[in-house]
Formats: structure tokens, sequence, C-alpha cells
């Protein structure tokens, strides 16, 4: 019997349609490799998609004329770029996060409540404190001024409740 490699982080499940969200959202920032987008991922989320996922998705969005290959200085690596129906497509997709934002918040849910046993009312404050950062960042998310109010009040929120337990 050969033993298989142990994995790096345990998996409990991808939410659907994720992948596809951050291919799309690589993918309004420039031409992009199938590998690529790959590794964006993984810095982003700790979470390494495989091949056999990225790649029948890219050819998907090809044959439905989402993307395009693009011209590339690198003839080793084949990038993708939107093609006008995928811009398109991207703006209608990103412009409704809606979604991406209650699965996100269904799973910090799921995580603070079942795994951790928070109490229902400090799970409460908890989701208030993320949504208000959410909302005041993606409002001035150009405002230097204000990331740096934001981290901040972090920081300091971070420094008082470490000092709760001494």
């Amino acid at each position: 019997m050969v033993n298989k490699p142990r994995r790096r982080h345990p998996r409990i499940g991808v939410p659907r349609g994720l992948l596809r969200h951050l291919s799309f959202q690589f993918l309004s920032e420039g031409p992009v490799s199938g590998s690529e987008i790959v590794d964006r991922i993984e810095e982003y989320t700790d979470w390494r998609p495989s091949p056999g996922s990225i790649y029948p998705l890219l050819s998907h969005m090809q044959e439905v004329g989402l993307i395009r290959v693009h011209e590339d200085q690198d003839p080793t690596l084949k990038r993708f770029e939107l093609t006008e129906e995928g811009r398109s497509h991207v703006e209608e997709f990103l412009a409704h996060g809606e979604p991406m934002k209650s699965c996100n918040r269904n799973i910090r849910k799921m995580y603070w409540r079942l795994h951790t046993g928070i109490p229902g009312a400090l799970y409460e404050s908890l989701g208030a404190l993320l949504d208000a950062v959410e909302g005041v960042y993606t409002r001035h998310r150009d405002d230097e001024a204000v990331s740096g109010k934001l981290k901040a009040a972090l920081d300091s929120a971070a420094t008082e409740i470490r000092e709760i337990e001494s």
C-alpha cells in the first residue's frame, strides 16, 4: 500500500462559484495565466485549486467567448485576457458581490458559532465590527487617510482585547 502525502491544510470544501469569481477578479486586472490565477488564489486564501479545476473553467470561459488567449512576450506561458463580452460580464458579475458577501458571512458564522462556540451576542458584535470595517473601506478604498484611521482603530481594538486576558 502506498502512503499518500498529507495535505498542508485540511479541506472542508470551497464555496460553489468561488473559483469563477476569483478568476474573473484577476482577469479584470489584466492578462493572466491559469498558473498565475492559482498562485494568486493561494496567496490570498491559503487554498490552491488543482489544475483539474482551473483549466476546464478557463477552457469553458474561452469557448463561450468571455476570454481569449493574450499575445504574450513569453511563449512558454499561455495568458488569457477578457474579451469585450467578457468585460461586460465581469462588470455585471463583480457589481453583484452580494452572493459572495453572503457566502462569506455564512462561513464566518459557521466558524465562529459552531467551531469556536462563541456566544450569539459576542458573535453579533464581531460581525458588526467586520461589517463596519468593510463598509467604510469599500466606500473610501482610495483614501489613504481613511485606511490609516481604520488600521489605527483595529490595532487599538486588538490591543484592548489582548489586555482583557491580563
